[in-house]
């Protein structure tokens, strides 16, 4: 797998839905933040894109795209992938753990909060935190 830089991603990142609950927001923390990496099989037209941070991985694509050792760069991490990439994940790895996950997603809007009068929020981005003073605490 190759390391891919963010600014080459736009056109790769339809490939995980937005606004999904549970480990699919993994992708817009990573966007957001910039924190992670993502990773192609191919820079020119890839077939399977990976998304880590932490030690969690979001792979899509075509599993047919890869050979076992393309996923040793994710060892020790939790993969979570369409069912079609089981055979390949068998045969990247010695061990495999299958991990259930259950997301409670509550079905009717709840009203958005607003902060306690006299506060202000704002957004964070790379920019903003690179200003930011690191955390000391007491």
């Amino acid at each position: 797998m190759i390391n891919l830089p963010p600014h080459r991603l736009p056109a790769l990142v339809r490939w995980f839905p937005t606004g999904a609950p549970g480990s699919a927001a993994l992708t817009e923390h990573v966007l957001t933040t910039e924190a992670g990496r993502w990773w192609v099989d191919s820079v020119i037209q890839p077939r399977v894109i990976a998304a880590e941070c932490g030690d969690h991985v979001l792979l899509r694509g075509d599993p047919q795209a890869l050979i076992p050792r393309d996923l040793r760069v994710f060892a020790d991490r939790s993969i979570e992938a369409p069912g079609r990439f089981l055979p390949l994940i068998g045969a990247s790895f010695d061990r495999v753990v299958p991990w259930q996950r259950m997301v409670y997603v509550k079905r009717c809007p709840a009203p958005a909060t607003r902060p306690p009068r006299g506060v202000t929020v704002r957004g964070s981005t790379p920019r903003t935190l690179a200003r930011s003073p690191p955390f000391r605490p007491r």
